[in-house]
């Protein structure tokens, strides 16, 4: 009996299942079982991560994961910003075969990036970036920071405990999470096989990038190819 294959993506912090949904088609029509939890205080209001932990982001989607493992023989984690995280603290309890991680933060922010998007807001006389870090600064509770804060650390030292296939997906234009996080996970990573990729055309949200067909076919040859070993 041929093996089922599933796929378990996690949205990122603050985000919703929009941030992800074009990579769950994808793989959906090439026959990959996908699910995609919706983390506890997330895929409404901001101000619903009020009074949320962020072990409650973790075994929300833990108890979401255990359910396709009973659907599935083999499964990928594949994790979008600090969704990355998360499938960290799910992948050193739970047996998968590979994860994939797509922007996950290690150091958050890009500052000359920044600098240089609210440049091009100055020069074009335009205020769509200005507008986006405004809004990004005030649109979520100081506790809801404070657990993305946490959840960086607590996760960092968990790294080098992960030894599946790992495929790293870095966009070159993502202005929230530093390239040197991609660099520090490919170097930290304790698997013998892994891959990094940099996607020059791609800012932040890069299921939804001009480079989202390349990032997708990378995505499915890393499957394809992590399967026969």
């Amino acid at each position: 009996m041929e093996s089922k294959i599933g796929c378990f993506i996690i949205h990122g912090f603050g985000g919703s299942l929009e941030e992800i949904n074009q990579l769950k088609e994808y793989l959906n029509a090439i026959g990959i079982k996908t699910v995609c939890p919706i983390l506890k205080g997330h895929g409404k209001s901001s101000r619903d991560l009020k009074g949320v932990k962020y072990s409650e982001w973790i075994s929300s989607a833990e108890e979401e994961f255990i359910k396709l493992g009973s659907e599935c023989d083999k499964i990928y984690l594949a994790g979008f910003s600090m969704g990355g995280l998360i499938s960290i603290n799910i992948a050193i309890k739970h047996e998968v075969q590979g994860i994939i991680f797509m922007n996950t933060p290690v150091y958050h922010w890009d500052i000359k990036r920044i600098t240089i998007n609210i440049m091009n807001d100055i020069q074009n006389r335009n205020s769509e970036y200005i507008k986006f870090y405004l809004k990004a600064i005030i649109a979520f509770p100081i506790e809801a920071l404070y657990n993305f804060k946490s959840i960086l650390i607590k996760t960092k030292p968990l790294i080098n405990s992960i030894d599946c296939p790992i495929f790293i997906a870095q966009a070159l234009k993502d202005d929230t999470v530093h390239k040197k996080s991609a660099e520090y996970i490919f170097k930290n990573i304790s698997s013998e096989k892994k891959l990094i990729k940099y996607y020059k055309n791609s800012n932040h949200i890069i299921c939804q990038s001009p480079d989202k067909e390349e990032l997708f076919d990378d995505i499915r040859e890393f499957v394809q190819e992590s399967l026969l070993d």
